[in-house]
């Protein structure tokens, strides 16, 4: 039995891994790229803290027979896919009203993604974003999105995008 479960842990502690690991390879701005890495370390933390800690309350609760009501917190960080489906490099600024810490606001600031790639990050959970994109470095051309991060999991980027076309304008 502990053979089996040992094999479990293993297994499930590559998954982690694996799933929690992503390059910073298209943040070029500095403290983006720093706090992109401190989000991934905390949210690491987080899971394997509530991982040991549920561990710890299943033999708490088999061997007293005492459900020590421990439960996981709620998730304070999620994965975002920005993706670009164009030919272009897509570069993306993205400003929040939430502070990661007591200075700095959970901004992310020059993302450069290659065509047709994708870039995950971390970003808080129900957090608004003004997320600016363009296919030019120049910010005159940058088109606004507003977005929560509850409502995506994925963003596709384009040119475009936020224009509205008035067709019945024209008629």
């Amino acid at each position: 039995m502990t053979r089996k479960l040992k094999s479990i842990s293993i297994i499930l502690s590559f998954l982690i891994l694996f799933t929690s690991c992503a390059s910073q390879k298209y943040f070029f701005d500095t403290e983006s790229r720093e706090r992109q890495k401190e989000l991934r370390k905390n949210r690491s933390g987080n899971v394997f803290g509530d991982i040991g800690l549920m561990i710890a309350s299943l033999f708490v609760m088999a061997t007293l027979e005492v459900d020590t009501g421990f439960y996981p917190e709620g998730q304070e960080f999620k994965k975002l896919k920005l993706v670009n489906p164009t030919k272009d490099t897509i570069y993306v600024n993205m400003l929040t009203d939430v502070y990661w810490d007591e200075q700095n606001f959970c901004d992310f600031m020059d993302i450069r993604i290659p065509p047709h790639q994708k870039c995950t990050m971390l970003v808080p959970v129900n957090a608004n974003y003004n997320v600016y994109f363009s296919n030019t470095p120049e910010e005159e051309d940058d088109e606004m999105l507003e977005i929560n991060t509850d409502a995506f999991k994925r963003l596709s980027l384009y040119p475009g995008l936020t224009v509205i076309e008035d067709e019945n304008l024209n008629q």
